[in-house]
């Protein structure tokens, strides 16, 4: 075991929060560096692309390590663009605890509540800090408030931002604020802790609030029991409220519960160094790690050998024998291990829910022709570092077509592959990913018993489905017609069969049920069900027709007043669904449902109308059946089963057209 408690912290928040800067303050307190990293300077250590450099944002997460007590930190800095919201995924999926940084001049922004709820959900140990406390114009009370009101939590302030003076910001450990406990911030948290802890309740009654030593023990348990939510103010900038987050995180954050008798770790990020290769960044849960250990990936379902073991220093890699419980690693290996798969035995599989769902495509063009199959490797590689980009490779169309969050994903793509590969590549308009869904009921038939040796006969019922209710599958014929070993193979290409539907869109929200067929004892063989599956399915789905279904957005729009007029006419001409505004002061609240392909651009029209000071939180909300019309519309990519003769060949081995 190491020799210091090791813990893993994520460092969380939306974009210009200040989080990169707080790293850095916490790397140079901690005595970790020599001199204080800069964003703005692109000095910053975890911000270690040149994209992130030149943008001052950060894109990639970043491990970095510092100790402070007997404590030893491994902080994860992650992006805070919602674009880069898978990168925060794979991060959540191997953290301990959270800092999550919230500007005290901007407050709660949607991003922030997209964090949250993810937050929550995995029920994560969090420090809020309240960040840029110097800024002009901070109410700083507000924040306080508005955090609580808005996230939905009581918080119990460890220290008190003093602003009575605003060029010279000051803040104030909780154990000495007795001239500060009628102060808003202070009486709240008190309130707070009083409504969790029965004897506390009867002094906070009778006022006896004088021993603060005792009231901050009795709100840190609390906050350690995950009844209160500590919270802490500063600036990164000014350098103040460093130490109070060091020892806050210290003795706040529990370490890592999962602690297995094996060899156990978790693969969460993957990349490729220009002369080491390909890396896969794991975090160790169980036994010793060594370098040509042979441990099983669950993924590949096989044994692999580690090379050799690095853990991250400073925006370096450095070279070590092995990996101890807890710790960050990085390993080379062989073997093409992905982004989330689990090594060794153990099950450390990631059940939550994802901030980062990608409805837009687009296709990318290789500027140079002869750029192209040097495009196609590049994007490969980008999509085993960022599986959400979902990369396709159509080779008989010769198009490439990916996934993504946002248009700032496609811009920093599009830098990357410059820069790494020298390709210059055009990324076409993105366009919204539909689904499609059966019209009506059909059935689809299928007889594929030709050229010998081959049988498989099979009948297929399709019909719509509730929204939401995604794919089921039946069969109702006997195993004396077709016996389990083939219905196993039916079952197995149920899900690639509905990849593309007639509208060249996945299809979801059907029932299949196999009402008849036939085996035959001497011609059928597993690929031939296979291989029938599609046709059958397909063909079913031609006749019933499918329709369309729009990704939709739920939005929540939090803005002054004087903006309601406009902004509730672009809504209405974005033919959302908009609920009775909430009135509060002089803001308003509007939550409603708007499709994707409608809102998709909305934001930067909603920050020219508040002028930056609005909020717009969109959070996919399922999908509902819209019009089909040409423009929706996709062609088939590959070879289509409905196109039964060449489906047969390239299934049988003659040509390979698909995708990759």
């Amino acid at each position: 075991m190491p020799d210091k408690t090791v813990i893993t912290i994520g460092i969380l928040a939306h974009v210009d929060a200040g989080k990169t800067s707080i790293t850095e303050s916490l790397l140079h307190h901690s005595g970790a560096t020599k001199t204080l990293g800069s964003v703005d300077k692109g000095s910053a250590i975890t911000d270690g692309l040149a994209m992130e450099k030149n943008r001052g944002i950060s894109i990639k997460a970043s491990s970095v390590n510092f100790s402070w007590g007997s404590t030893t930190f491994q902080l994860v800095d992650t992006p805070g663009h919602v674009d880069f919201s898978a990168e925060v995924d794979r991060s959540l999926s191997i953290l301990d605890g959270v800092i999550l940084v919230v500007s005290a001049k901007e407050g709660v922004q949607a991003h922030t509540l997209n964090l949250w709820e993810s937050l929550v959900e995995r029920k994560l140990p969090v420090i809020i800090f309240f960040n840029k406390i110097d800024r002009d114009g901070v109410a700083i009370e507000q924040v306080f408030l508005d955090f609580q009101k808005e996230v939905g939590v009581p918080l119990f302030a460890l220290n008190y931002p003093d602003l009575s003076d605003p060029d010279t910001p000051k803040l104030i450990s909780f154990t000495n604020c007795k001239n500060h406990t009628d102060a808003t911030i202070l009486d709240t948290s008190m309130e707070n802790l009083a409504e969790c802890d029965e004897d506390f309740l009867a002094q906070y009654l009778e006022g006896e609030t004088s021993d603060l030593q005792q009231i901050l023990e009795k709100g840190k348990q609390h906050i350690k029991d995950g009844v209160l939510y500590g919270s802490l103010f500063g600036s990164a900038k000014l350098g103040i409220g460093i130490e109070e987050l060091l020892n806050s995180i210290s003795t706040l954050i529990p370490p890592s519960k999962k602690d297995f008798s094996t060899a156990a770790a978790k693969v969460f990020k993957i990349t490729f160094h220009e002369k080491k290769g390909r890396l896969a960044y794991i975090k160790s849960y169980g036994n010793i790690l060594k370098s040509k250990d042979v441990i099983r990936s669950q993924q590949l379902d096989k044994d692999i050998k580690i090379n050799q073991i690095f853990k991250p220093h400073l925006g370096d890699l450095a070279q070590v024998s092995e990996l101890q419980h807890g710790e960050i690693g990085v390993i080379t290996t062989s073997d093409h291990i992905l982004s989330g798969d689990i090594l060794g035995s153990e099950d450390l599989h990631d059940p939550y829910s994802k901030i980062s769902k990608a409805v837009l495509g687009v296709q990318v063009i290789a500027k140079n022709e002869k750029d192209y199959q040097k495009l196609g490797e590049a994007l490969d590689i980008l999509n085993t570092e960022d599986p959400i980009l979902d990369f396709k490779w159509f080779k008989e169309e010769k198009e490439f077509h990916l996934k993504i969050l946002g248009p700032i994903q496609t811009e920093v793509l599009k830098e990357n592959l410059i820069q790494r590969w020298a390709i210059e590549a055009e990324f076409q308009k993105p366009k919204v990913i539909y689904k499609e869904t059966p019209s009506t009921s059909a059935e689809g038939y299928v007889r594929y018993w030709m050229p010998k040796p081959c049988w498989a006969i099979m009948t297929f019922l399709i019909e719509p489905g509730p929204l939401g209710s995604g794919v089921s599958f039946t069969s109702n014929v006997r195993t004396s017609d077709i016996s389990n070993k083939y219905l196993n193979e039916v079952k197995r290409a149920i899900p690639w069969s509905l990849k593309q539907g007639i509208h060249g869109y996945e299809v979801t929200d059907l029932s299949i049920t196999l009402i008849e067929g036939s085996e035959h004892t001497v011609h059928s063989n597993p690929g031939d069900f296979l291989l029938a599956t599609p046709m059958g399915i397909l063909r079913g789905l031609e006749n019933a027709g499918t329709d369309l279904l729009e990704p939709m957005y739920a939005f929540e729009i939090k803005a002054n007043q004087d903006v309601l007029g406009p902004i509730s006419s672009d809504l209405n001409q974005m033919n959302a669904q908009i609920d009775p505004p909430v009135f509060e002061n002089n803001f308003f609240t509007l939550k409603g449902k708007v499709s994707v392909a409608a809102a998709m651009e909305y934001s930067i029209k909603f920050n020219t109308t508040t002028s930056g000071k609005g909020r717009l939180k969109l959070t996919l909300d399922g999908y509902k059946k819209t019009i089909t019309t040409d423009d929706k519309v996709r062609s088939y990519k590959g070879v289509s089963p409905l196109d039964e003769s060449q489906w047969i060949l390239h299934m049988r081995g003659a040509f390979k057209a698909d995708e990759r």
